[in-house]
């Protein structure tokens, strides 16, 4: 299953971020979950692959699923992402 069929910006309002939570944390991937739904997501750590995982400015770990890049490091799980 792929990040855009899991989360469609038309079902959330503008104003609300979809937030996942971090299962696993490996060094090839990393496994998000939908605390409502369930739905597992697998983010490769590939930085030629789409799904790119950031701290911001805030320390806030933000995915943008669209951009590609890195993920960051020292990721461990319970933590939350925020997906734009």
């Amino acid at each position: 299953m792929k990040i855009n069929e899991i989360i469609n910006k038309n079902q959330l309002p503008q104003n609300q971020q979809q937030e996942l939570q971090v299962v696993k944390d490996t060094p090839r991937e990393t496994e998000l979950v939908d605390p409502k739904t369930k739905v597992k997501t697998i983010v490769p750590k590939d930085p030629n692959k789409p799904g790119a995982i950031a701290k911001g400015a805030q320390g806030k770990l933000t995915m943008n699923k669209q951009d590609k890049g890195p993920v960051s490091r020292g990721i461990k799980p319970g933590d939350k992402v925020n997906v734009i």
